[in-house]
């Protein structure tokens, strides 16, 4: 999905987003309102709807006819009115532009200039967003984001920051459409990945039902958090969409896929697995990723031979867990070594 006008906020300081959140959670209604409990724009109505629409488009609060009204999500960001609440972090990086915009700034590890930022933004917006608006809106855009410590300024350029949010296990991409890993081939890989989801709709949803029966698992969630921390401390962010359990890019780009198993079930669930992660490196248009699977146990006695089938014969790492610990082969310790895994 392409970026649309009401993508862009027009409220410059997030943190008085989280303050009109606030005033809203005590009783303002109004824009005028709102604008009186927010300090530097108090008496300015128009201000207090710019602030009052970001607290809205981020799911703090609901309006009708400019008679606001809290949700419980903004009551929690109201109960803690600050900056480090996870629940403000997340709303804003679920924001179809940031989903969008983050990505390119990761791509670029030695920075973007703000014309680049610019130039990018325009490039994968909607056709009747003017000319003057994204650079308009340009300041608002990345302040939101510096000031929550996503992104950090080195002379002309901006970059991920280093200590990238730690409060938040991963960061979840909401298009399916978008691709889940940088698109080193700007609008064209946007296009061929939107292209192959579309395609493969079919498929899609099974994979999509079958994540939601996994994630409902803790053993598999536990999965995904042990491998997300992992990723965050070696500097890579670590993401997900509907049916990807984890991406990420560090040196290279990786896909991973977590199983949990049984006696009774690990061989479909392997199967399972090898079919998805190669047929996730299709869909996003990475024909080098490199693919993991992650198992909730060791593959041994009958089941042994699988591990040569899939490192040596499907070229796929494969790590499993033991007591929150994670364990590789020495070709796997070797090729990630990010993951810490031990023998």
């Amino acid at each position: 999905m392409r970026i649309q006008s009401n993508d862009l906020p027009q409220a410059d300081r997030i943190e008085s987003v989280v303050a009109a959140t606030h005033a809203i959670a005590n009783g303002a209604r109004t824009d005028i309102e709102i604008a009186d409990q927010v300090p530097g724009i108090e008496g300015d109505d128009r201000q207090g709807r710019y602030y009052r629409r970001a607290a809205e488009i981020l799911g703090f609060i609901t309006n009708n006819r400019n008679n606001a009204a809290i949700t419980t999500k903004g009551q929690l960001v109201a109960n803690n009115p600050s900056l480090y609440n996870p629940i403000v972090i997340a709303s804003v990086l679920n924001l179809n532009l940031y989903q969008k915009l983050l990505p390119y700034i990761e791509l670029h590890p030695e920075g973007v200039t703000r014309n680049q930022i610019i130039d990018y933004l325009q490039l994968i917006s909607v056709a009747n967003i003017g000319p003057s608006m994204i650079p308009r809106r340009i300041s608002t855009i990345l302040g939101w984001i510096r000031t929550l410590g996503v992104i950090e300024q080195v002379g002309e350029r901006y970059r991920i920051a280093n200590a990238i949010i730690p409060s938040i296990p991963l960061i979840t991409l909401n298009d399916i459409d978008q691709p889940i890993l940088p698109a080193t081939g700007g609008l064209h890989e946007f296009e061929a990945v939107e292209q192959r989801i579309s395609s493969a709709r079919e498929i899609i949803t099974i994979y999509k039902n079958q994540a939601r029966l996994d994630r409902a698992n803790n053993t598999h969630m536990q999965l995904v958090n042990i491998v997300a921390e992992r990723i965050r401390v070696a500097g890579g962010i670590p993401k997900s969409n509907q049916f990807i359990d984890l991406a990420s890019t560090l040196d290279q780009d990786y896909i991973f896929e977590m199983k949990s198993t049984t006696v009774e079930n690990v061989k479909s669930q392997v199967r399972k697995g090898i079919s998805q992660l190669y047929e996730y490196r299709y869909l996003e248009n990475k024909p080098n990723a490199n693919l993991v699977l992650v198992l909730e146990s060791p593959l041994i006695g009958d089941n042994s031979w699988m591990i040569d089938y899939m490192e040596n014969d499907r070229n796929i790492h494969l790590v499993w867990d033991g007591d929150n610990n994670l364990y590789g082969t020495g070709r796997t310790r070797e090729q990630l070594g990010f993951l810490g895994l031990l023998p």
